[in-house]
């Protein structure tokens, strides 16, 4: 994950001559002792317990939430509406960031060792990447086609809108997974007693290297598509209060989907470009570095609550999605075969139908 980027920008203190370290033990020593002069005393052991609560509580939530909104919305796939197109791609990614998760949990409890080789050290890390850029970036184009659709009257929009909506799908795959190689490809795993899966750049490039991940990143992932997220859910919520003021609620959701994506990347960012930055860039006080470091691992953890919050803004909070889903879940209810022929089936379909229309047709 990113936070193997940051670990070795505590060399501030480091000497230049990295040739005086024979092996990597004695410079991960070395690295590991950098702040030994701070004062500062939280607990690590309490740190581990409480990734792995988080982890997990997200892992669970999160799977089973994208896994609902990809099945259901895979029940209706011929619908081709923009949020079928982009809902589902952003779940998939989203369950792809979950399906890392539980690699990161047993990594946090045992203290960062890596027991599972160098090719998953740099596939997982490839992997996470790849479906976060892509989650963001289906986010962005949902946000923009969503303004664009309910403001737009150009024939030629509503003539190509679903191949515009294909073509940003396929590019934003396409991208979502070149980026990450700018970090993965300096993935190594490497011996220090026990075995660490870490960002290590050569030496001599060492902080360009860092400093130019530490920048792709929030830039690609933060810079460039909030304020699009930004700018074009504002857009919508106006152009709603404006045609349909009784439309405030949805207005209210709109507004939600900027706060809760800064929320969730904000801090991350901020903290990632302190630490990359401190030593050659910035001299921040020892006992913040030291504070900073300790809270990444949490402050990382938490970017994935978009993951888990995702699902709930943009489909289990839609009546229509919800509608979709009690169609597909009783399709599969079993139909009273004990009752007389054609009684039982008649009465659960209309039973079932009743539920379906009510949440088809709410009440004013």
């Amino acid at each position: 994950m990113a936070e193997m980027t940051t670990a070795p920008t505590e060399t501030h203190t480091v000497p230049s001559e990295y040739g005086d370290y024979h092996n990597w033990s004695e410079l991960f020593h070395l690295l590991n002792h950098t702040y030994t002069y701070c004062e500062f005393s939280l607990d690590e052991n309490i740190k581990r317990v409480i990734l792995f609560i988080l982890y997990l509580v997200i892992f669970v939530v999160g799977l089973v939430e994208n896994l609902l909104v990809i099945w259901v919305n895979w029940q209706t796939r011929g619908n081709k509406s923009l949020v079928n197109l982009y809902i589902i791609n952003m779940a998939i990614a989203d369950l792809g960031v979950m399906l890392s998760l539980p690699i990161w949990m047993l990594e946090a409890m045992l203290d960062y060792t890596w027991l599972w080789g160098s090719f998953l050290c740099r596939f997982t890390h490839y992997f996470y990447f790849a479906n976060m850029y892509a989650s963001i970036f289906f986010l962005t184009c949902l946000s923009v086609d969503r303004y664009v659709s309910l403001t737009s009257s150009s024939l030629f929009w509503r003539r190509h809108q679903h191949r515009v909506r294909r073509a940003a799908c396929a590019c934003s795959w396409v991208l979502a997974a070149s980026i990450p190689f700018l970090e993965v490809v300096h993935m190594q795993l490497v011996n220090t007693g026990e075995p660490i899966c870490i960002f290590m750049a050569p030496f001599e490039t060492y902080d360009e290297w860092a400093l130019a991940v530490s920048l792709a990143t929030t830039t690609i992932g933060f810079l460039v598509p909030f304020p699009v997220i930004a700018v074009f859910n504002v857009l919508t919520a106006r152009f709603l209060r404006r045609t349909k003021p009784e439309s405030r609620r949805h207005c209210l959701l709109i507004y939600a989907y900027i706060v809760v994506f800064l929320l969730s990347w904000l801090p991350f960012h901020v903290v990632l470009t302190l630490l990359t930055l401190d030593g050659n860039h910035i001299i921040l006080n020892c006992t913040f570095a030291r504070f900073l470091y300790f809270f990444y691992d949490i402050i990382d953890c938490f970017t994935m609550l978009h993951c888990v919050v995702n699902p709930v803004l943009y489909n289990f909070l839609s009546k229509n999605f919800r509608s979709k889903l009690i169609s597909a879940v009783v399709k599969y209810i079993p139909k009273d075969h004990g009752a007389p022929k054609g009684a039982g089936n008649s009465s659960s379909t209309t039973q079932h139908s009743i539920v379906i229309s009510k949440e088809n047709n709410p009440p004013n």
